[in-house]
């Protein structure tokens, strides 16, 4: 036998080391852009979302009153401390008031046993002062530590106004003040009709000028909106003019004093006419004034 001859060993092929292709220019600067944009949308989308986590939270916790407890506990813990600390309300000094009851301003400040005198809403409470029907104006002071200042200015009472079935109390500037109480301010003109409180000032510059002559006025009734009837105590009403009333009641107050015009048998004095007064008489004087009349005419025609 001969020996065989061995297959010759087919060569491995020996892996070749892979070569290294050349980075294009730009492409590292790309790679890091796309990185930084990746890594700027993580941190927007983790803001947004805790951005909305927090809006929820506190939703919630406005919506459950929870904000409003806390903040009611810690303003009640400092009010405590400061309290503690002298500065608690202990005096209050309230001055001016006449027609306005004590009990409901004290009512209107709401104040409380221990309550710190730095913790005081002085404009709240100067609002809830000053919305008292008697009050016109207020001022409240706090003077450190622990006294407060209340000051009061009242309404004037002026007039009595009724329009149809409503009578109300009004000061000289025609404001409403109350309706309670009006038997207590019998002195004050009563005036009648819509707008009569408006136009309240014309009637007060009457009263100025001759206050005698106007403390036998009755009534004053305000008519169409432009002028004043008067109405004395004897029955007699005084017309007076839409213009120039002043004169009008100038030439009354000397009718008065030369001739005690308003001690006659006259029902209306007209004066709504410049330089002419226009009588209307009783109609008991009247009848009288004919009578002698026709007695007279009768003598002359004997």
């Amino acid at each position: 036998m001969w020996p065989l001859k061995k297959k010759p060993e087919k060569r491995r092929k020996s892996k070749a080391t892979p070569v290294k292709r050349p980075v294009k220019r730009g492409a590292k600067q790309a790679q890091s852009l796309v990185r930084r944009r990746r890594l700027s949308l993580f941190f927007r989308v983790s803001g947004l979302l805790a951005g909305a986590a927090a809006v929820v939270s506190s939703i919630y916790i406005w919506k459950s009153g929870l904000l409003q407890e806390w903040t009611l506990e810690a303003r009640d813990t400092v009010d405590r401390e400061i309290a503690n600390a002298g500065f608690m309300v202990g005096e209050v000094r309230i001055t001016g008031q006449k027609n306005t009851d004590i009990k409901q301003i004290r009512t209107a400040l709401a104040l409380y046993d221990g309550q710190s005198i730095v913790s005081l809403n002085l404009p709240e409470i100067l609002g809830r002062v000053e919305a008292l029907p008697w009050v016109k104006q207020a001022t409240i002071i706090r003077k450190l530590p622990d006294a407060l200042d209340v000051t009061i200015t009242e309404h004037e009472a002026a007039a009595i106004w009724q329009e149809n079935s409503a009578v109300f109390l009004v000061d000289q500037d025609g404001e409403v003040i109350t309706d309670e109480g009006l038997e207590k301010f019998g002195g004050v003109p009563y005036i009648v009709g819509a707008g009569a409180n408006e136009n309240l000032a014309s009637l007060l510059a009457l009263k100025a000028l001759y206050p005698d002559l106007f403390s036998r006025v009755k009534s004053a009734v305000w008519v169409g909106q432009r002028r004043w009837d008067l109405n004395f105590h004897n029955g007699i009403k005084i017309k007076l003019p839409e213009k120039e009333t002043g004169l009008a009641w100038q030439l009354l107050y000397e009718y008065e004093s030369n001739q005690k015009i308003l001690a006659k048998d006259i029902l209306i004095i007209d004066l709504r006419q410049h330089g002419k007064t226009i009588l209307r008489l009783t109609p008991q004087e009247a009848e009288r004034r004919r009578l002698l009349k026709n007695a007279g005419a009768k003598e002359e025609s004997i």
